[in-house]
């Protein structure tokens, strides 16, 4: 087998075994703003775009191609925020935290649902950060999160 033949049949290979894009919001949305604090709704504008473009580059890392379009076929991830929380402020401390639920489907069937949360107290120079700032890499963390799993739930329906 020549050279050429070899790296063709491996890209095929490699690229055969790579999941299917995944489809995800823009911008995460939030299942019930009824339920969510108006002040994190009115305030803290970023924190579902953050957490999807987060989710976006992790998969990245990975491998796996995550498409922001919000299109809800073949393979996409439907992720809403269910609870988001902030208490405190940069003089008391912070105690802010986010939770998302998340359902996988692949070629349009539903593979895998679960809820995933990330709490955060500010962390390093916490007192220097607004409630909005913490939300936001809370919801980056999130992302990560989300990436992982729904790369791991990939590859474990793929193995079926």
């Amino acid at each position: 087998m020549s050279a050429k033949r070899f790296l063709i049949a491996a890209f095929l290979s490699a690229s055969a075994f790579a999941g299917a894009d995944v489809h995800i919001d823009e911008s995460i949305p939030y299942r019930d703003k009824e339920e969510i604090d108006n002040r994190i709704v009115s305030e803290c504008l970023e924190v579902g775009s953050i957490m999807s473009e987060s989710l976006r580059e992790s998969a990245a890392k990975s491998g796996v191609t995550v498409v922001r379009d919000g299109l809800k076929q073949d393979t996409y991830a439907d992720i809403a925020i269910t609870s988001a929380m902030s208490a405190g402020n940069a003089f008391v401390g912070h105690a802010k935290g986010l939770a998302v639920s998340v359902t996988l489907y692949i070629d349009g069937k539903q593979v895998k649902k679960t809820t995933l949360s990330r709490n955060s107290m500010g962390g390093m120079f916490g007192g220097f950060k607004g409630s909005c700032s913490v939300l936001n890499r809370t919801a980056k963390v999130l992302g990560t999160d989300l990436a992982k799993w729904i790369i791991q739930e990939q590859k474990t329906a793929q193995a079926k």
